[in-house]
């Protein structure tokens, strides 16, 4: 899983440009581009989650707007997407 938290619980609508890429590594292709400061006063996000399905990586994009300064206080609206 991959997410973005705002450890000091500002929230994103007060960041400018607050925006998060995934990119492959492998070809520098963006995969998936959030822009997180137009989605409301929020100050974490569920971005994407990578996981393993007939033998090839797969990748699910998510942004899933939350609430929470840790992983650990997002991880009760993560838990529904593993």
């Amino acid at each position: 899983m991959f997410t973005v938290n705002s450890f000091t619980g500002q929230n994103f609508s007060q960041i400018q440009n607050a925006t998060c890429r995934i990119v492959n590594a492998s070809d520098n292709k963006e995969v998936a581009r959030f822009n997180l400061s137009t989605l409301g006063p929020h100050n974490a996000q569920i971005m994407a989650k990578i996981y393993r399905h007939g033998g090839e990586w797969k990748m699910h994009a998510i942004g899933e707007i939350g609430n929470g300064r840790t992983f650990a206080e997002l991880l009760p609206q993560i838990t529904p997407h593993l």
